[in-house]
This record gives structure tokens, sequence and C-alpha cells, in this order.
């Protein structure tokens, strides 16, 4: 049986209301994944509600910055592939290492004894790297001798623990925490009133025992 014309057009008409609709029903539902990735990686969105929000937006600009990516605050395609739960989470789109994964990291980031005296390798650390616009807090990126990244540390003055000062906004490396370690340090070139080391090891204790 011949189709009418008025049939086709209302068909049309549907297809032209409707397909906005499920493009938004198909971005929001990559929105909502991203969150649900963001906060098991550490940064909270917010709401898992597939809502580009504000929290949204700068949980996913912590993101990127941690990432080396270009901190948009909007869910691009390299944001997308790196947020997969999948081996694609520590390569790039060519196969090579992620960001902060390998030394030397990307971004600002610069070795720490390029910035004072002190070595360049920190024996039960490794080899340290920070970008200096977040002294003294960090993050710190510690590599061990072949290269890759074994730590990330955080140096908390004494003075903001007491002041009751929050630190709700650190960056950290997408990289599964083995363990993590807090011991006081009184001070060092870089860093020198009394702080707390705070080390996200990504390696186990026997492997970070190596690092000398």
């Amino acid at each position: 049986m011949r189709t009418s014309k008025p049939c086709w057009l209302l068909t049309g008409m549907l297809c032209l209301v409707l397909w906005p609709a499920a493009i938004a029903a198909h971005g929001d539902w990559q929105i909502g994944q991203a969150q649900e990735l963001l906060k098991a990686a550490g940064f909270d969105p917010g709401p898992i509600d597939g809502v580009l929000g504000p929290l949204t937006r700068v949980a996913l600009r912590r993101y990127q910055a941690s990432q080396g990516l270009s901190a948009t605050g909007v869910l691009d395609e390299a944001t997308r592939q790196a947020l997969l739960p999948s081996d694609r989470t520590q390569r790039d789109g060519e196969g090579k290492p992620a960001p902060w994964l390998k030394e030397p990291p990307s971004g600002e980031f610069i070795k720490l004894g390029a910035l004072f005296q002190l070595p360049e390798f920190f024996p039960g650390l490794g080899a340290l790297y920070v970008d200096p616009a977040t002294l003294p807090v960090g993050p710190f990126l510690a590599y061990d001798r072949q290269g890759n990244l074994a730590a990330t540390a955080y140096m908390i003055p004494v003075k903001d623990l007491r002041a009751g000062k929050a630190f709700n906004t650190l960056a950290v490396a997408h990289a599964k925490t083995d363990h993590v370690d807090i011991y006081y340090n009184n001070g060092h070139p870089g860093v020198p009133e009394p702080h707390y080391h705070v080390v996200l090891w990504y390696i186990s204790p026997e492997q970070a025992a190596t690092l000398q």
C-alpha cells in the first residue's frame, strides 16, 4: 500500500522535532558516565545527573590539568578517552605513555633540583617535579630510576592545618593508589616551614623501599 504524502510530511516533522532530543540524551549519557569516572578518580563532579554544571566543569578542569590536557572544563574527545576505564587510561591516542606517568611530566612541572639546591634523586622518594605555582603544597610528582611515576606527594604546612585550612582542589595523577604515607618534616629548601608530607604511592611498600 502506498503511503500518502501527508504521512511522509508528518514523519519528517516528527524526526525534526525528536532529533535534537535524541542528541541531547546521548550527550547527557556521556556526561553522566564522565561524572561517574571523575568521582572514581577522586575529582568530585557533584551529583551524577548528566548535566555539565559548574561542579562538573571544575572537576573536568582539575582532571584535565592532572593529565596534561587543556583545562577547558569541557568533555572533549581527548578527555573522554583518558577517563575510559581501560588500558587507554595509561596511554594516549598514539600508544605513548599518558602525561605524568612517565618522566618528565608535561605542563609547567620543573625538576625540584633545578629550582633549589637539592639532590636530583631523593632517597626513599625518587626524582621530584613540581609546578612552582603550586608551592608549597604541590603536588610533587616522584619518579623511580626508570622514569615511572612512583608517587604523588603534598607538603602541607603545619600552620595551615592548625588554622583549619581546607585543601580540596589538589590535583592528582590518574593512577591507582597502593597506599598512603603521612609524616612530619621540620622544613627544607622549597618548603622551609614545618609541614607534613602526604604521599600517595602507586607502588607497593616493598617497591618504595628500593628507591635509594
